[in-house]
C-alpha cells in the first residue's frame, strides 16, 4: 500500500468513525485528571490513573497491544519489527479553574468540543489512538512497529516519561502532538525561581498596616488569574488606605501590562482591608497572552511604601514578574527561540519554624543558545532587598532537532499536503515530551495564527480539527513506519 492509497482509505474511514472519536474524547474529558499525591500503584493519584486505565481500555477495544508501565505511563502498539515509530501525549491536566461558559469536563456545542485538556493534551491523545487504529484496519504493511505512549505527569515534572524510558526502548522516530503546527524543532529550556520573605508578627518602625495574608495562582506554569491580600490596619484608618490604593489602580494596570482585563477590588472591615486582583490566565510559555493578577497585586501593595513593612519585598516580587526576566536579571534572547519569558505563577504563605513566610514561584523559559547555568548565576547575584531570599529550584535543558532531518522533512511534507500551509517550523517556549526523545519534535495540534487555549477557560477543539488531526497523524505514522 502506497501513501496515495492509504490517503484514499482515510477519506472514507475517518468520517465513518467521527462519532466514535468524539465520544472517546468526551469520555476522557470527564476524568478530572489533575495530578495528586501518590497512592499504592498510582504515582500521580487516583484520577490520573483512571485516565491511563481509560486509554488502555480504549486501545484494547480496538485490538491493540497495551502495557501499563507501573502507573507512570502506558502504551498501545501495532505491528512488528525491531525499529519503532512513536507518538507521545499526556492525560494529566492542569486544574479547570473558573470562567467557563461550557462544561469544563466535556461538552459539544455547535461543532466545538469544550473541556479541560481538549488541546492539552487529551484531544491529541484520542487523535493519535485513532491514527494507530486507522493504520491497523487499513492493513498497512508496516516495516516498523507503531507505538502511542501516554504519560501521567507532563504538567508537573515529566517523571512519567523519565520512568518509562528507564524500562522501555527509545523509538527510531518520535513526535509529541502537544504544541503547534507546522512543527516544533526547538524548545526553550526551563527554570523555576523561588523568592521568600517573612511577614512581621506586629507593626514596627512606623508602619501603619501589616500584610497578614497573600495568596494566588494555581500552578507555576499558568499565568496567575487571581491574587488576594489581607492587610491588618488600625481601626479608623481603613478609608485612608483604600483611598491611596485606589489612586494607584491605573498605575498597577500600566505596570502589569497584558491584554486585560485587570480588576482590583477592595473590601473593608473594621481593622482589615482585603485587596483582590483578577486578571487573565494563559500558559507560562506565552505570558504576554495573559494578565498577571499577582504581579498587579504586589505592585499596588508596594505603593503603600513605609506604611507597609514588606513594601520593598513586594516591589521586588512585582519587578521579578517582568515577562522577559529583567527583574530577575536574566533577560536574554537568541536567533532560534527569541526572548526569555518569565511567569509569576504562585504565591502562598506558609508557617516555617513559627514564622509566616511568603513563597513566590516564577516559571522561566529561556532561549536555546543560552546556558542555563549562566542564568542561574545571574539570578543568584541579582540585587534585591536583604529581606528577600532567592532560590533557583531547577534548570531544565533546551531541546533542538536539525530542521534538515528525515523526521522533520517527512512531517512537514504531510502537514503541508493536508493543509496547504507552507509555514516554516518553529521554536517555542513550552516544554513537550519531544525533549525526552533524541531527535524528537512536537507536531500540532495548534494551528498557526490561532489563539492559544491551553490552560485557559473554555479550552476547546472543533470536531473538524479533531478529524484533521487523526488524518495528519495517521499519514505521518504511515510515512515513518513504512
Amino acid at each position: 500500500m502506497d501513501d496515495k492509497t492509504f490517503s484514499g482509505f482515510l477519506d472514507t474511514w475517518i468520517p465513518e468513525h467521527k462519532d466514535e472519536m468524539v465520544q472517546s474524547l468526551l469520555g476522557l474529558l470527564k476524568i478530572d485528571s489533575v495530578g495528586a499525591p501518590p497512592l499504592d500503584g498510582k504515582p500521580f493519584g487516583a484520577e490520573v490513573d483512571k485516565a491511563i486505565q481509560y486509554f488502555i481500555a480504549e486501545a484494547e477495544k480496538y485490538g491493540m497491544k497495551t502495557k501499563n508501565v507501573d502507573g507512570y505511563a502506558a502504551h498501545a502498539e501495532i505491528g512488528a519489527g525491531d525499529e519503532m515509530a512513536m507518538t507521545l501525549t499526556h492525560v494529566d491536566i492542569v486544574p479547570a479553574g473558573t470562567g467557563w461558559d461550557h462544561d469544563a469536563f466535556g461538552e459539544v456545542h455547535e461543532g466545538i468540543i469544550y473541556g479541560r485538556g481538549t488541546t492539552d493534551n487529551k484531544g491529541p491523545t484520542v487523535a493519535s489512538l485513532f491514527a494507530l487504529r486507522a493504520l491497523k484496519e487499513a492493513g498497512v504493511p508496516l516495516k516498523r512497529r507503531v507505538r502511542h505512549v501516554v504519560g501521567g505527569n507532563e504538567e508537573s515534572g515529566f517523571r512519567c516519561v523519565r520512568h518509562y524510558f528507564e524500562v522501555e526502548e527509545q523509538p527510531t522516530y518520535g513526535f509529541s502532538p502537544d504544541a503547534g503546527f507546522p512543527l516544533v524543532f526547538a524548545e526553550k529550556g526551563s527554570m523555576n525561581v523561588q523568592i521568600e520573605f517573612e511577614l512581621p508578627e506586629a507593626l514596627s518602625g512606623g508602619a501603619t498596616c501589616r500584610l497578614a495574608e497573600l495568596y494566588g495562582g494555581e500552578r507555576p506554569n499558568i499565568v496567575a488569574s487571581k491574587g488576594v491580600a489581607v492587610l491588618e490596619v488600625p481601626a479608623g484608618t481603613e478609608k485612608h488606605i483604600v483611598k491611596d490604593l485606589e489612586g494607584h489602580i491605573q498605575a498597577a494596570r500600566d505596570f502589569t501590562g497584558g491584554p486585560g482585563p485587570l480588576e482590583i477590588e477592595i473590601e473593608v472591615e473594621s481593622g482589615k482591608v482585603t485587596v483582590t486582583a483578577k486578571g487573565k490566565a494563559a500558559h507560562a510559555a506565552t505570558p504576554q497572552e495573559g494578565t498577571n493578577a499577582l504581579t498587579a497585586l504586589a505592585y499596588i501593595l508596594s505603593t503603600l511604601g513605609d506604611r507597609l513593612q514588606v513594601a520593598s519585598s513586594l516591589r521586588f516580587m512585582a519587578d521579578a514578574g517582568n515577562i522577559h526576566g529583567k527583574g530577575l536579571c536574566i533577560d536574554s534572547e537568541d536567533d532560534i527561540s527569541g526572548k526569555l519569558t518569565c511567569n509569576l505563577g504562585m504565591a502562598t504563605v506558609e508557617e516555617v519554624e513559627g514564622k509566616q513566610i511568603v513563597r513566590v514561584i516564577y516559571n522561566i523559559r529561556y532561549p536555546v543558545k543560552v546556558p542555563g547555568e549562566r542564568l542561574r548565576e545571574r539570578a543568584d547575584n541579582c540585587p534585591r532587598p536583604d529581606s528577600v531570599k532567592l532560590t533557583v529550584l531547577g534548570v531544565g535543558k533546551p531541546h533542538y532537532t536539525d530542521p534538515e532531518s528525515f523526521l522533520v522533512k517527512e512531517l512537514l511534507r504531510v502537514y503541508r499536503e493536508e493543509t496547504g500551509d507552507m509555514s516554516p517550523p518553529i521554536a517555542i517556549g513550552g516544554g513537550t515530551y519531544a525533549k525526552v526523545i533524541p531527535g524528537g519534535v512536537a507536531y500540532g495540534p495548534g494551528k498557526p495564527g490561532t489563539p492559544e487555549l491551553a490552560h485557559q477557560a473554555n479550552e476547546a477543539l472543533s470536531v473538524d480539527d479533531l478529524l484533521q488531526l487523526v488524518r495528519i497523524y495517521a499519514r505521518a505514522l504511515f510515512a515513518l513506519a513504512t
